[in-house]
């Protein structure tokens, strides 16, 4: 087709777009002038797949066809939460978002009788859905699902299969499930650029519109400097919209008003013209909260991020985590990641009599300042700081349930220690409060880590052949789990994905004890 008006921005090994406009095939019944000038074809590229690949009758189309002008709205109407927001609505229930809004579409059992419950758990991911994912911006089109978010200190987008509403027999895209992150300027950049030229296109063509008009408007008022502090609000998970965004900002920082150095906690990121680029631990930390924080958790853990600060440039973990293999699951990666610990720090040096790491003689060792707090929420089992500007630190939350025994505390511990050792490299900022808001994969991979780490397969290999009853009974597991000084649950599943017990095995012990 020879196209009107078509640009490609970005690295599509990476992130980019590619928008074209052409004459309406409908000669523009039934849509408004401008809208009709929009009608064109997108590319969405992510990790070198483009998303927008479909299959209509058999015949593979590399494009989606369909009127533009309400997704280049939606697209500048979201910028901030598409690129700076990261926790999810209602709960975490996915390592991507996509999993994540499938698997929390409708109220849980639990709740759908009420009516008021069900009505809020709707209404919370029906807006967030609104806010992220693609196919909101269809209009009538059909839409590859994609979902964009922030997080941590990339942009993620995900997508799946489930065919939208009104989708015809043998049109497919092509694309299964998965995710990709890339950092936000190489989003922020590339959208930009084809967003103002596709507008001034169709502002050459329909001058006379206000309603492109307008959306130039907001083009360019996203580089406006009042920009940072509503972006910063965003990525600290600080609200829900802009207004309750900018309260909840204002509202952190009077809590912290008389706090001394705790201004830095906000005020360090990375701001770039478009996007923040970096984080910074306040913003870090507070996206792992629950949304209904408390003050005295907020004050307790910024005093805890002060304190810790440094003056030297450089922080005594600069090493990245090893890269993730393809097909390698959270559980496979934190194994590996343990058994690399042991040799790169010398943590064989700090083994206990059953065989696993002596965390306490780890972190004295590591340098790693070991603290204990009472935060309201008993959710968070611990909390992780770390980055070139702070003193590596973990800290055990004595109101957490999971906490309440020595057990406890030590998979905490070594589920913390992962974080400060492998969740930053040079030059980034790290702050995890550990429980139902964390990051999924990487809350997966420290637990695997942990468990390696106080469990190793000799130490396992030991403990099994010194047992006075078969492998495959609960008694088996509660002796090995004794004398590993584990929990049950942390050592049934160890013991499985080391190939002690079949996964059959594991589930029925699991669902009879």
């Amino acid at each position: 087709m020879a196209w009107l008006w078509q640009q490609l921005a970005g690295d599509t090994r990476r992130f980019a777009i590619w928008l074209a406009f052409g004459p309406d095939p409908h000669e523009g019944r039934g849509v408004t002038p401008e809208l009709a000038a929009s009608w064109g074809s997108f590319q969405l590229w992510a990790g070198d797949r483009n998303l927008c690949t479909h299959l209509e009758e058999g015949e593979r189309i590399e494009a989606v066809h369909w009127y533009l002008l309400p997704l280049m709205e939606w697209l500048v109407d979201c910028w901030n939460p598409l690129l700076q927001e990261e926790r999810l609505p209602v709960r975490n229930a996915g390592a991507a978002a996509w999993q994540s809004l499938r698997n929390t579409r409708f109220p849980p059992v639990a709740i759908e009788d009420d009516d008021g419950k069900a009505s809020d758990w709707e209404d919370q991911w029906q807006r967030w859905w609104r806010r992220h994912a693609l196919r909101s911006a269809s209009d009538g089109g059909l839409f590859p699902d994609v979902v964009v978010r922030r997080c941590r200190e990339s942009v993620e987008i995900s997508w799946g299969e489930v065919p939208g509403a009104g989708t015809p027999a043998g049109f497919a895209f092509v694309a299964s499930g998965g995710s990709f992150g890339v950092a936000p300027a190489e989003v922020a950049g590339p959208l930009y650029r084809v967003l103002l030229g596709a507008t001034d296109y169709l502002l050459s063509v329909r001058s006379d519109s206000d309603r492109l008009a307008a959306l130039r408007r907001k083009l360019l008022g996203l580089v406006r400097h009042g920009q940072r502090q509503e972006r910063l609000a965003w990525l600290a998970g600080l609200g829900v919209d802009g207004a309750t965004m900018a309260q909840g900002l204002r509202r952190a920082k009077r809590w912290l008003a008389e706090l001394p150095g705790a201004r830095p906690l906000f005020d360090e990121a990375n701001f770039g013209e478009l996007v923040v680029e970096g984080s910074c631990q306040g913003a870090l930390m507070y996206g792992c909260l629950a949304p209904d924080v408390c003050r005295e958790d907020v004050v307790q853990l910024a005093e805890i991020m002060v304190s810790r600060r440094r003056t030297a440039a450089d922080g005594p973990f600069g090493v990245a985590t090893p890269a993730v293999e393809s097909g390698e699951r959270a559980w496979e990666q934190g194994y590996r990641l343990a058994e690399d610990a042991i040799d790169r720090f010398g943590l064989a040096d700090c083994l206990n009599a059953a065989g696993g790491v002596d965390l306490d003689r780890a972190m004295e060792q590591l340098e790693i300042d070991l603290l204990r707090v009472r935060l309201a929420d008993e959710s968070i089992r611990g909390i992780a700081i770390a980055g070139s500007c702070y003193r590596p630190c973990v800290a055990w939350n004595q109101n957490s349930p999971w906490n309440a025994d020595r057990r406890g505390r030590r998979f905490t511990l070594a589920h913390e220690l992962c974080h400060v050792l492998f969740d930053w490299e040079h030059g980034r900022s790290l702050a995890i409060a550990s429980g139902p808001w964390a990051p999924r994969d990487v809350e997966r991979r420290a637990n695997a880590f942990a468990a390696m780490l106080l469990m190793p397969p000799a130490a396992v290999a030991a403990a099994v052949a010194d047992i006075n009853e078969p492998i495959n009974t609960a008694g088996a597991v509660h002796a090995i789990a004794s004398r590993l000084q584990t929990g049950f649950d942390a050592t049934l599943r160890h013991l499985a994905n080391l190939g002690f017990l079949d996964e059959d095995v594991r589930a029925r012990i699991a669902a009879t004890h």
